[in-house]
């Protein structure tokens, strides 16, 4: 029976490796999948970053041409008033 016992409490300590094994192989699964989910959290922050910077340029420029159009009516108003002495 010693010899039972023993073979007994082995396979238990193999059946508590494995658990263990597979315990760490989950582990690291999951471990990749939430580094998959960063990275793909990452990419698209970046793009919604490249974007929102391409819509300020957008915006900048539109400004640009108004304030220029704003100075050409202005010089535009002031050649035309008739002057007084």
């Amino acid at each position: 029976m010693t010899n039972s016992g023993s073979i007994n409490q082995n396979n238990q300590d193999s059946n508590k490796a494995i658990s263990a094994a597979e315990l760490a192989v989950l582990g690291a699964l999951f471990t990749t999948f939430g580094d998959v989910l960063s990275t793909i959290a990452a990419v698209l922050a970046l793009e919604e970053e490249r974007k929102d910077s391409d819509d300020n340029n957008d915006l900048q420029k539109q400004i640009d041409d108004l304030t220029n159009e704003v100075k050409k009516l202005k010089k535009h108003l002031n050649n035309d008033k008739p002057r007084r002495f």
